[in-house]
């Protein structure tokens, strides 16, 4: 983020499962957390309506919310990524898993 705001640009997206990704790109000055798809035929993501932009100052504040939630429910911090689990041992059940892998093809 301090990147961001000293003008260096900035192309960052990573998925946090189940189709959403969250976005920081150079020019505006948010956190995009957004749902994507495969439009049919295609094989690149294309961003959905659904989702949420957020102004840094918005994250910062999200941020502290987090905390006081996690520090409040303290079993939120023990719930394991699905990658954890034990159909994810092998790669059939990691390649099979719709939170990792939401736009395979084999499975719709």
């Amino acid at each position: 983020m301090n990147n961001l705001r000293a003008g260096v640009p900035v192309a960052y997206r990573v998925s946090i499962g189940g189709g959403y990704y969250v976005s920081i790109t150079s020019g505006f000055y948010c956190i995009d957390i957004r749902k994507f798809f495969v439009p049919y035929g295609e094989t690149e993501e294309k961003p959905t309506r659904q989702g949420i932009a957020l102004r840094l100052r918005e994250w910062g504040e999200m941020r502290k919310i987090i905390d006081a939630v996690n520090n409040a429910y303290p079993s939120l911090g023990t719930a394991l990524p699905c990658y954890l689990s034990e159909d994810h041992q092998n790669q059939m059940g990691a390649l099979q898993c719709r939170e990792c892998n939401p736009f395979a093809a084999d499975m719709y």
